[in-house]
């Protein structure tokens, strides 16, 4: 269903708000480790019912790893509540890149120059998705990674979000192997070269 709105989503390092059906909804940037409780549960909750999941692994209460510390989180929220959260960290070598034993790096070819910022952990609550929470958190994290002089942006999506990851840029690299926590989920691997998208 898409639902009205009176005011976009505009992130300048302020908290930002969008109207759906007299609900307000705030969109904030905020640091580790504020809301990572909140954030690691959310993660659980919203897919622990997916297909292709660990059921032993969804059955913590939290997911919250090491990269978390180190990253940039964003939030959106209503009444307080955390209803979406992403995060993007930046690396200097993509041996660091959350997952990189995943994807053989010789298939970067000229996207491997960095430094690197990856994307992940995106989350919406399933009662709040369809609003497009999904692209208002892909377009903050790739305006903040281009505000920093960040050159290469990685992703590593699911194929639901390949579509409107390439509407903002990234191309679609190829498949990488699942992670352990979705060992039935198949994900693949895309890069957003900056400089080429100004």
């Amino acid at each position: 269903m898409n639902l009205s709105v009176s005011t976009p989503f505009i992130m300048n390092n302020k908290p930002q708000r969008r109207i759906f059906d007299d609900e307000e909804f705030r969109l904030s940037k905020i640091s580790y480790p504020d809301k990572i409780d909140e954030m690691g549960a959310l993660r659980v909750h919203a897919w622990k019912h997916e297909q292709g999941i660990s059921q032993q692994f969804f059955s913590n209460s939290t997911w919250i790893d090491e990269f978390d510390e180190n990253a940039h989180h964003w939030i959106i929220t209503v009444k307080g509540h955390i209803v979406a959260s992403a995060r993007m960290s930046f690396h200097e070598s993509y041996a660091s890149i959350p997952h990189s034993e995943l994807f053989d790096e010789k298939e970067l070819g000229i996207y491997n120059h960095g430094p690197f910022a990856s994307i992940n952990r995106l989350v919406v609550d399933p009662d709040y998705r369809g609003k497009g929470f999904s692209s208002v958190l892909d377009e903050a994290r790739v305006d903040f990674a281009r505000q920093q002089g960040i050159k290469v942006i990685i992703a590593q999506p699911i194929e639901s979000r390949i579509r409107s990851l390439e509407e903002l840029g990234f191309l679609l690299i190829g498949k990488i192997k699942p992670l352990y926590q979705m060992p039935e989920r198949q994900l693949y691997f895309m890069v957003n070269d900056l400089s080429l998208n100004k």
